[in-house]
């Protein structure tokens, strides 16, 4: 059907819209993620283990708890099982898997000794599983309870189609920070699925929890979110088995089927995205095209008697043209003025990030802030790239209301926006010494900043939106830390302020970047526009000239090529209000 409308969209020499279907189309190869969240001891990764189908596969115990996001993955021959990757600051560093509890869980050897100068601040590891052929498993940090945005962030940075699993256990009902959790993660998260875990140990209580949670959910949190009961005991017994009817029913025991039948459904649905952009595409296309056949058919019906109105709309486009020096200050101005707003956002942002972190640092001792000093990084890193990423949305809001009224073509905007989004960079960051006798205490080799496109904020904004200054704050809060509350709160301050700077210089590029690319497009669009009406101009007074058969030859064509173009736009119509019916069912 794509294909179709594409060849459509091509012979009436629209090939970048075409192309920009076939790349959409193309999204729907990616491999997609289950991100599993919770709160410390609520059995967490030995849900991750029987979702993988591997006992022992994560890495946490009863004495320690993951620090750090861990991301499983198939495993092949470049990346073999029994190795994992250190996802560090600046760099990655292969390992054996049997170091990896000492680098990412709490009481790890690594993360407890004072002499490691760097942490990780994610790992990879490779399992053989058939689960993971398509989709990847991450199980994310669960000491000192859920936070909304780190869990958001790990969704939106492994993949547009993740499926977000907030694990509770059949012991009690949702307590209220995961209650508060759902609400707040609701938003920026299109799929979220809840798992009540230990069922083999509350085998009486289970069912009225699952009833419990599914009734709460309903009331306060306004949206049908699933609820699964599973023991992930069980599960990974039932593996043990030879496959048999035995170990069917096993595993059917387990819920562990149930579970994935829903989170299989939850990806298929997730993996429509790319068809359902890419049919919008096409459809806008092609009512592109009807408009145009419909115009040339005015121009072929009523010759001459169409003259008055194409000269005038010339005349209008050349005005607009003639004026361009007038709306290109216009432009300035509004640019200017949606670069301010975002500036304003970002320094309340920021000042929220301060006074929250301050207070918090001043109230800890330092023994409760070394205990878990990953989780304490990733929580800064989460509240920085907040701070940063709302403001380029508050930026990118704007100036979508601007580009909005200079074009007719709404692929103009994506155009624009793309070209912003890939703007939005900034120069590496450094940051001075916070103490003199702690020489290379904020070490200045750091990342590049930069945005990439994702679906956090609805603007193509998402987690590695600021990678650089993420890293930046976690690979330095590390050695901070461990110089004493003074430097760490000095530390605090500096990356705050470097945040804030690198924001307003990104900023500042996507003006520099951008402005120059809306003139050049706005005058452009005019000028093809002024074109193609001086065109019909001429074939107006053609047709006025022409004996009637070869009019109503020319008339035929055009009304085929219409019934053409509208016979491309009805099963598009009906493909696309399908898929998105489908995907608000799912």
């Amino acid at each position: 059907m794509i294909d179709g409308a594409c060849k459509v969209l091509r012979a009436y020499k629209l090939d970048a819209v075409a192309a920009r279907a076939e790349q959409k189309l193309s999204g729907d190869s990616r491999s997609h993620a289950v991100v599993v969240v919770g709160e410390i001891k609520r059995g967490k990764s030995l849900l991750v283990s029987a979702l993988i189908g591997r006992d022992g596969t994560s890495v946490d115990d009863v004495e320690n708890s993951t620090a750090v996001a861990i991301r499983f993955v198939a495993a092949d021959d470049e990346f073999p099982e029994g190795t994992a990757e250190l996802v560090f600051a600046d760099a990655r560093r292969r390992i054996d898997r049997s170091e990896l509890a000492d680098w990412t869980v709490t009481g790890g050897r690594k993360v407890r000794d004072p002499s490691v100068e760097a942490l990780p601040i994610a790992a990879i590891v490779p399992v053989a599983s058939p689960r993971l052929a398509e989709v990847a498993v991450v199980d994310t940090p669960g000491t000192g309870g859920l936070d909304p945005r780190h869990a958001a962030m790990a969704a939106q940075s492994v993949d547009k189609a993740a499926v977000l699993v907030l694990v509770c256990d059949a012991s009690t009902p949702l307590t209220e920070p995961e209650m508060r959790f759902l609400r707040e993660s609701a938003s920026g998260v299109e799929n979220v699925v809840v798992v009540v875990t230990k069922t083999d140990k509350n085998l009486t209580r289970w069912r009225e929890v699952v009833a419990e949670n599914r009734r709460a959910i309903t009331a306060h949190v306004g949206r049908d979110i699933p609820v699964v009961a599973v023991s992930s005991v069980r599960a990974l017994a039932a593996y043990q088995l030879r496959p048999s009817p035995a170990r069917d029913r096993a595993l059917a025991c387990s819920g562990l089927p149930e579970l994935w039948s829903l989170l299989d459904e939850r990806l298929a649905a997730a993996q429509r995205w790319p068809v359902t952009d890419a049919l919008r595409t096409v459809l806008e296309g092609l009512r592109q095209v009807e408009r145009t056949i419909e115009e040339d058919l005015t121009v072929a019906r009523d010759g001459e008697k169409a003259l008055p109105d194409l000269t005038a709309e010339v005349e209008r486009l050349r005005g607009l043209k003639d004026e361009v020096q007038q709306w290109e200050q216009h432009l300035q101005r509004d640019l200017t003025l949606a670069r301010q707003r975002a500036v304003a956002r970002l320094d309340e942002a920021l000042a929220e990030v301060r006074e929250s972190w301050t207070t918090r640092i001043n109230k800890s001792s330092m023994e409760v802030l070394r205990r878990s000093p990953q989780v304490f990084t990733a929580r800064i890193q989460a509240d920085l790239l907040a701070a940063m990423s709302v403001t380029a949305e508050v930026f990118l809001d704007d100036l979508e209301q601007i580009v909005a009224g200079l074009f007719e073509d709404g692929e103009e905007w994506e155009r624009i926006r793309e070209i912003t989004v890939t703007a939005l960079q900034a120069e590496p960051l450094t940051v001075g010494e916070v103490a003199s006798k702690r020489q290379g205490l904020l070490d200045p080799s750091v990342l590049t900043m930069g945005m990439i496109g994702t679906t956090m904020l609805g603007a193509a904004i998402g987690a590695g939106a600021i990678a650089g200054v993420a890293w930046v704050a976690v690979n330095l809060g590390f050695k901070a830390m461990r110089a004493g509350k003074t430097n760490l709160l000095t530390w605090l301050r500096e990356t705050i302020a470097t945040a804030r700077t690198a924001t307003t210089r990104m900023l500042e590029a996507a003006m520099a970047t951008t402005r120059p690319e809306i003139v050049l497009r706005r005058r452009r669009c005019l000028q093809d526009r002024i074109t193609e009406l001086q065109s019909r101009i001429e074939e107006a007074k053609r047709s006025a000239q022409v004996d009637a058969a070869t009019r109503t030859a020319n008339v035929e064509r055009l009304e085929k090529n219409l019934r053409i173009t509208r016979g491309r736009i009805t099963p598009v119509e009906t493909a696309l209000a399908a898929a998105t019916a489908a995907g608000a069912a799912a």
